[in-house]
């Protein structure tokens, strides 16, 4: 016997009705977290609403805004976490395990998605240095509108990711390791490739199609392969292993990664990608490698279609609960 509740929740429904659902919830908090957060930025700050609006990228740029963009990376966070968070519980009676906050399928998953994620790293650069030569190939005024928009985000972030000592670290490290591998994790991995894997009814073109709408979203098209590449990566270690802990630690680690080159100089906000041959070696043969890794998450991995998007039974809501289906 089925109890008539289950059909009640958002992840027996058709999948355009919980992508819409979401979406409302997204917006809706969105429209609430914004603006009530935007106002708590501006009381800190001792600013109003109006001028945090008024805004442009050069004063986000200075040191003593520095704590309207923190605050409004915060916002950011809660607007990416919260709609997820709350769709789940409407989706599903256990809803952490429905958002993959669970053990991975096996021990071994945990070390592989760390090697991984090292390893697709020097990836994503080389991938980087192919985004560049693609914009080089674009018009002029084109690349110009690029490349400004690009400098315009590097100086935001410059701003909170000065760091002089080792305590400087505390912040960017909260904000832009943990707060966004979370955020977006829960977000795009979590709730979003649910729906897309569901809508093309196959893993990889739901993995890809997430992993395109996570880089779009950021709005910097100088690195939109690289980005592209790493929601692949993050979204099929969630895939396989079952568990999003893996894809929110491969995030973590790959931010952390990019502000230790920051904090040690041997990468700036602004230093264009290598080309030199040895770069393109190691950023081909470090392809292969993640590669390899994610066909043996794949090869070891347990997760199916069928199991994660059971065929249901169609009841009527208001079909007698205990009667047999």
């Amino acid at each position: 016997m089925e109890d008539h509740r289950m059909h009640t929740y958002l992840r027996n429904k058709p999948v355009w009705v919980q992508l819409i659902t979401f979406g409302v919830l997204t917006v809706g908090i969105l429209l609430l977290v914004g603006s009530l957060g935007l106002s708590l930025v501006a009381r800190f700050n001792h600013l109003s609403v109006a001028q945090i609006a008024a805004m442009g990228p050069a004063d986000y740029a200075r040191p003593e805004l520095s704590g309207v963009l923190k605050g409004e990376l915060i916002i950011q966070f809660l607007i990416f976490f919260l709609p997820s968070m709350l769709f789940a519980y409407l989706a599903d009676p256990r809803p952490l395990s429905y958002i993959g906050l669970k053990s991975p399928q096996k021990k071994s998953f945990l070390p592989i998605s760390i090697i991984t994620i090292v390893v697709a790293f020097f990836t994503v650069s080389f991938l980087g240095t192919l985004d560049e030569a693609i914009v080089r190939l674009l018009p002029k005024a084109t690349q110009k509108w690029i490349e400004s928009g690009e400098d315009n985000v590097n100086g935001m972030l410059d701003n909170i990711l000065t760091m002089k000592s080792p305590a400087d670290m505390i912040m960017p490290v909260f904000l832009v390791g943990i707060l966004a591998a979370v955020g977006e994790e829960v977000f795009f991995r979590g709730i979003l490739q649910k729906f897309f894997i569901q809508m093309f009814k196959s893993a990889w073109p739901g993995i890809i199609f997430t992993g395109f709408l996570f880089s779009a979203i950021h709005m910097q098209f100088m690195g939109f392969l690289p980005r592209m590449a790493l929601g692949i990566v993050l979204g099929s270690l969630y895939w396989f292993s079952g568990s999003l802990y893996l894809s929110i630690l491969g995030h973590f680690i790959f931010n952390f990664i990019t502000l230790l080159l920051l904090y040690f100089k041997v990468a700036d906000l602004d230093s264009k990608n290598s080309s030199s041959a040895v770069f393109i070696f190691l950023g081909i043969l470090s392809l292969a490698i993640v590669v390899y890794l994610l066909n043996l998450l794949r090869k070891k991995s347990t997760t199916t279609y069928a199991a994660e998007f059971p065929r249901l039974s169609e009841n009527s809501f208001f079909d007698d609960p205990d009667h047999p289906v």
